[in-house]
């Protein structure tokens, strides 16, 4: 019975039987009891060989012929013979197979380091990039930001003083808008070397994005990083950028804020970094601007931060609410109850957010029109509630200079009226007369498409331009609504009220109702009456509240 031993070390079985085996030869092709084809197997043969010459030796026991015996010895040594081929034909294959293994693990090796050199290569490129701006090779935000907390660190630990500086290119938009993105990456590339040879090895420079960069100038003085800052904008104002035919010349903005023990956080010195160069933009471009606290400018960027901050999250958690105000006719007649509408935020604690507070942000930095398309569609919705409950009314929605000069506005309207399916005339747009001049060929062209489908206008703060008049003859609206300054206190004021009179005579010859706005009490109500105004619009009639409540009791 063969048999086998199965050891930890090897994790497979041994034939004890075998020569080969049991002196740890590991053959290469397996069967089932020692995972070797027995036809193959080099121990097996020499076991058959050692046999067959015992049993040749035995025969000598039981011949005596001298011809047998000499046969018998002849058989022993061509067994031996073939015997000894055997162990030469495998001890040269043993011989090739080792030597072929040492090939192959001298190659595996190579193959091994190679491997492990690129893998050490690609490991040092990942870190690379996860550190470094692809673009301009720079350092980027994330290492940037690292920078600034180690420093801020630094300074609160040891009493040091660095500096950070905000840089916003000027005019880099131009490039981009008249010569494409390749080549404002190009310049980009160009300007990069340009910094990163302007600052000494005390400064660290990194891309933040766009066309804006950080610097944080290590060990320096207010004063001291202001006069190499000034070098660094000696050199951008003196670069220029060639493309194709084109030679463009920008500036730069810079913000700096000092790095002190006395700073509370990092998101504050971004902050500050960030109003410093919206001042210096202010100011001129060009130019830099220190950061100072109490600096007023400053505290007024700070704030729109915050707001601006405040409107993108009342946008995306659905915050913003409808207000309404009738705006009453002063014949009774059968027309459809009109309501201006009117934008506020509600508050994280419920409190409603007076439109005074975040519009002027909101007009800065170019959210008025999202504002305005949310607005928009939520009337267009609500409209189409009150058709289903059998009520109608024209709602005045008021749009900014910024929609105005939106040239997808008109699209994103019409395909509002193709899902709520409401009557045209159901929306009346108030533009004031300043965005409407300020944007005069593109209003017209606004005006004069949707006013073709059925949607009224209105020419809102009617009044307060220079030269009123002589634009209304070139604007088609509906209403004319006259600026409230010349409506509070008209009774008592002769030169508003005459202003007021010429206007809504004017607005009769050109078949035009008239809107008076701010009524606050029953002396100027009923002087407008008198002159002949069509509408009327204040405290006086309703105090504005939430649309729901407005039209609940105005219906």
């Amino acid at each position: 019975m063969t048999k086998f031993q199965y050891t930890e070390k090897s994790k497979r079985r041994v034939n004890q039987n075998c020569i080969l085996a049991k002196n740890g030869f590991q053959p290469y092709e397996r069967c089932s009891s020692c995972n070797l084809k027995v036809p193959k197997c080099t121990g097996m043969q020499y076991n058959l060989f050692i046999f067959i010459v015992s049993m040749l030796l035995l025969l000598f026991i039981f011949i005596t012929d001298p011809l047998l015996i000499r046969l018998n010895i002849a058989l022993i040594i061509i067994v031996l013979v073939v015997m000894g081929y055997r162990v030469m034909i495998n001890s040269d294959e043993i011989a090739r197979t080792s030597f072929e293994n040492i090939q192959l693990s001298g190659k595996l090796k190579a193959q091994s380091d190679t491997l492990q050199d690129e893998v050490l290569r690609q490991t040092k490129e990942l870190k690379s990039l996860a550190i470094h701006d692809r673009l301009t090779g720079l350092y980027n935000r994330y290492e940037f930001e690292l920078r600034l907390k180690n420093s801020l660190k630094d300074a609160k630990e040891n009493k040091t003083q660095h500096v950070l500086c905000y840089m916003d290119l000027d005019q880099f938009k131009i490039v981009n808008d008249t010569s494409g993105h390749i080549a404002g990456d190009e310049l980009l590339r160009q300007l990069s070397i340009l910094l990163e040879d302007a600052l000494d090895s005390e400064a660290f420079i990194a891309r933040l994005g766009g066309d804006e960069f950080g610097v944080i100038i290590y060990e320096s003085t207010l004063q001291e990083a202001k006069q190499k800052m000034h070098e660094v904008l000696d050199v951008v104002k003196a670069y220029r950028f060639s493309w194709e035919d084109k030679l463009f010349r920008i500036g730069a903005s810079i913000g700096m804020v000092p790095i002190t023990h006395e700073c509370q956080n990092l998101n504050d010195l971004l902050v500050f970094a960030d109003a410093a160069c919206y001042t210096a933009k202010e100011n001129g471009r060009n130019r830099i601007h220190s950061y100072v606290s109490l600096d007023e400018n400053l505290v007024e960027h700070k704030n729109d931060l915050q707001w601006l901050e405040e409107i993108d999250s009342a946008l995306d958690e659905n915050r913003f609410t409808l207000y309404g105000q009738p705006i009453k006719p002063f014949k009774t007649d059968d027309s459809v109850p009109h309501f201006e509408l009117l934008v506020r935020i509600i508050d994280r604690d419920g409190d409603i957010i007076d439109p005074m507070s975040f519009i002027p942000t909101a007009e800065r930095f170019n959210k008025m029109a999202t504002i305005d398309r949310w607005v928009i569609k939520e009337a267009m919705f609500l409209s189409r509630e009150l058709l289903n409950k059998g009520s109608q009314c024209q709602f005045s929605i008021n749009l900014s200079g910024q929609s105005l000069g939106d040239e997808e506005l008109s699209e994103y309207i019409k395909s509002l009226f193709l899902r709520t399916e409401i009557p045209y005339e159901n929306i009346c747009f108030e533009i004031t007369e300043t965005a409407a001049i300020s944007n005069l060929s593109k209003a017209l062209i606004f005006i004069k498409e949707l006013r073709s489908l059925g949607c009224k206008f209105s020419l809102d703060d009617f009044g307060s331009g220079l030269s009123s008049f002589a634009y209304l003859k070139n604007i088609p609206v509906d209403y004319l609504k006259i600026d409230g300054q010349f409506i509070q206190g008209i009774n008592n004021n002769r030169i508003h009220a005459a202003m007021v009179h010429s206007i809504q005579k004017i607005a009769e010859v050109m078949k035009i109702e008239t809107i008076c706005e701010y009524v606050e009490n029953k002396e100027v109500h009923d002087y407008l009456k008198s002159i002949g105004v069509d509408y009327a619009q204040g405290d006086y009639l309703c105090v504005a509240s939430s649309i729901q409540e407005c039209i609940d009791k105005n219906l």
